[in-house]
């Protein structure tokens, strides 16, 4: 569906309907303290439906009136808020349980038994549905349907077909596509160890859709060997022993591109199996930052390098073990490398600031000089516009992160402060000087601009010189570049009930969707959310503009990210204009699936 196509429906919608939106008002009753309020029902195995015998229950009283969990569409727990949970309960031989809370309120109730994966009541991905309680409702009887864990099990073998110990397995999930934009990222789900006979096992899943990778060191390479000896010039290593094992996807690929998807169904058990492929290891030099402040005649402290590979498909940064070699220069040669972009940081002392990307290829001897700022890599200068509260002393800037994601490579995330984000953090700024620019250097590429720290603001717009943008998405080339992030303040929440022939339409999907929904360089995003046991739904921290809200009764398999299925269940949608700082109230009737 064309970018038009979805904004003609928005404002013929928005005709129709006459646009009309109530402010929500917050409505509170005292609980009465004779008023007994009650969780009931019977768990269930989800594939059988067999009770689930002496399944413990927990429950907890959650942040707002509604369950949504995802209020980004990216993935995570939005702003919701779970407090501790009350004490446990137990089922009886028969599955029944009886849960009892202490006040109204919207209850998330999770279960859990030996065999089965936990989870919250009707759960999807991140969302689930909450159950709940008022003084006029104050009991409520259900069906928990909990699903067998699935599982992954296999072995990890060498090029002679034995095994190897201490392999690492690495699952991620496969994100549902979405419509107009980059695809999403997997998120780490699980890893593993292999054995002494190279058996691994991945219990405890969700179904879903997962890819699986592993990394692992030949037994006698010399990167096995924690060879860390200043041996100033000593013989080079034996060749024989100079080979690592690349990061391998299953079934025995190197391109995250090209793994295959394995996909679980609830009990559900996969065999994987890997056969891993030495390569010559990769070697690369550092040039060290010069000792020019060292005492005469004092002995120079010795650095050693820390190296992390960026893994390729998302996933963050995993530590690699290597071999060093020190020349009596200082210098040093780093060995047990694959192909692959490497995060190079010095460790010791006065070191702290000095760290760099660099990607290495295979037959490519790599030299990179740690004493100055790498000319492979994007060095950007980050300016923010728009922020009412300019005063350096006021913490609002200092708080305030820029966050780069790689929605091309998928190589993680690059973050302006702190340790968020699934990749490398090369933020660096003088935190004695609020005033000063952060940098954030990066490789070369395309990037979505989100920002952290401060919920109530979000991305208006980019300006760069030395780069170029588009939507919320900057472009860099290695060296110098300054980009100015647009910020304005005011997110919008909406709230409603969903309904379905006259009754709350329970486990509904919520979609609010951008009219530029096609539109891949869109400011604002799609969010989503699950009604709970009154129908009711709750979206936070909306960017202001105009969107559709579409209601999906059980809607979890629907293909959405395909633009004519999106299309179709948008014509009945309601249109909606959130402005700045706007509270709404918009109720909706939700649609077959």
């Amino acid at each position: 569906m064309r970018r038009g196509d979805v904004l003609r429906v928005f404002l013929a919608m928005l005709v129709g309907c006459g646009g009309e939106i109530v402010q929500a008002a917050a409505q509170t009753k005292p609980d009465s303290a004779a008023t007994r309020y009650e969780i009931t029902g019977v768990v269930i195995n989800s594939v059988n439906g067999n009770p689930v015998l002496h399944c413990h229950l927990t429950a907890s009283l959650t942040g707002s009136r509604v369950t949504g969990t995802n209020g980004s569409g990216r993935g995570g727990f939005g702003n919701r808020q779970f407090p501790a949970p009350t004490t446990g309960f137990d089922c009886d031989a028969h599955g029944r349980f009886t849960v009892t809370v202490p006040s109204a309120g919207a209850w998330r109730l999770t279960a859990s038994a030996r065999g089965f994966v936990s989870q919250a009541y009707d759960e999807h991905d991140f969302f689930s549905s909450a159950i709940v309680l008022t003084a006029e409702a104050p009991t409520k009887d259900l069906e928990f349907r909990l699903g067998p864990e699935a599982s992954i099990v296999g072995v990890v073998l060498d090029e002679a077909g034995e095994p190897v110990r201490n392999a690492q397995l690495a699952l991620q999930s496969v994100p549902r596509p979405a419509p107009g934009g980059p695809q999403p990222a997997g998120n780490t789900r699980g890893g593993a160890r292999t054995d002494d006979r190279g058996m691994f096992e991945l219990p405890n899943l969700s179904p879903g859709e997962y890819r699986l990778s592993v990394r692992a060191q030949p037994w006698y390479a010399a990167s096995t060997q924690n060879n860390r000896g200043n041996d100033n010039g000593a013989a080079a290593l034996d060749p024989s022993l100079d080979f690592a094992y690349p990061a391998t996807w299953f079934p025995g690929v190197r391109d995250p591109a090209l793994a295959e998807t394995i996909v679980l169904h609830a009990g559900d058990t996969r065999q994987a199996e890997f056969h891993l492929i030495p390569i010559p290891s990769i070697h690369l030099r550092i040039l060290t930052p010069s000792r020019a402040n060292s005492a005469p005649n004092a002995t120079p402290a010795q650095s050693f390098p820390m190296i992390q590979q960026v893994n390729s498909g998302g996933g963050g940064t995993t530590f690699v073990p290597i071999s060093t070699h020190f020349d009596q220069q200082g210098q040093i040669d780093v060995g047990g490398l694959t192909p692959g972009l490497y995060q190079v940081r010095l460790s010791g002392p006065n070191q702290g600031g000095h760290v760099a990307l660099v990607e290495v290829s295979a037959n490519s001897a790599r030299t990179i000089d740690l004493s100055g700022p790498s000319r492979d890599l994007a060095r950007i200068t980050l300016r923010f516009d728009g922020i009412a509260d300019s005063d350096p002393n006021s913490g609002l800037e200092r708080n305030l992160q820029v966050t780069l994601i790689d929605t091309d490579a998928h190589r993680g995330s690059f973050s302006s402060g702190g340790s968020q984000g699934g990749g490398p953090n090369l933020g660096r700024r003088d935190q004695r000087d609020p005033t000063a620019d952060r940098i954030l250097e990066v490789p070369p590429g395309r990037y979505e601009v989100v920002l952290q720290g401060r919920p109530n603001l979000f991305l208006t717009g980019l300006a760069a010189k030395g780069a170029e943008t588009a939507g919320r998405y900057v472009t860099v080339g290695a060296g110098d570049s300054t980009l100015t992030v647009r910020v304005g303040s005011g997110r919008a929440s909406m709230s409603g009930v969903a309904s379905l022939d006259g009754k709350p339409a329970v486990g509904a999907m919520v979609l609010l969707v951008p009219i530029t929904i096609e539109d891949p360089n869109s400011i604002t995003l799609l969010r989503q959310d699950q009604t709970n046991t009154d129908g009711s739904f709750d979206l936070a921290n909306i960017i202001p503009g105009q969107y559709i809200l579409v209601a999906i009764d059980h809607g979890w398999q629907v293909n959405w990210g395909d633009a004519s299925t999106l299309r179709r269940y948008l014509m009945q949608g309601v249109p909606v204009e959130l402005k700045s700082s706007s509270i709404v109230k918009q109720n909706i009737t939700a649609q077959a699936p």
